[in-house]
């Protein structure tokens, strides 16, 4: 977070940052995940043919489709996320509690399902670690 907690900060200027903070994050974490998938797809893709270790392609096959499911989720993701981040800049005008509270109640929703999805995505990373693991070792 670029601007520190001021004691002078009130509760609301405080949650303020917080969520823009939050927010930050998870476009990182969203665009970084897109590499990732790219990544991974491209290691499951190219391996079968350039390293001399056989494996399993039904399971590689099987991962390279999880690996484009979640990449469309991730697309989803990314567009949404670009919705509520210029909704967001709404909250800035915000000058009551009921105003705050919508933008608060849209976050959580937000936070939740992006929760899910980096979830969904370390759960599908540890099974490419360890396929990665059997067939190559």
């Amino acid at each position: 977070m670029n601007e520190k907690f001021q004691e002078h900060y009130g509760e609301e200027e405080i949650q303020i940052l917080s969520i823009q903070s939050e927010a930050e994050d998870w476009e990182e974490n969203l665009i970084f995940i897109s590499e990732e998938i790219n990544f991974f797809g491209n290691i499951l893709e190219s391996g079968k043919r350039s390293v001399n270790v056989e494996i399993n392609t039904e399971d590689a096959s099987y991962l390279k489709e999880q690996l484009e499911l979640l990449n469309k989720a991730n697309e989803i993701h990314l567009t949404t996320f670009f919705d509520y981040k210029n909704k967001l800049e709404g909250l800035k005008e915000c000058d009551d509690v009921q105003c705050e509270n919508f933008y608060l109640k849209d976050h959580l929703i937000f936070k939740n399902s992006l929760r899910k999805h980096f979830k969904d995505f370390r759960k599908l990373k540890v099974l490419i670690f360890k396929f990665l693991k059997v067939s190559f070792n």
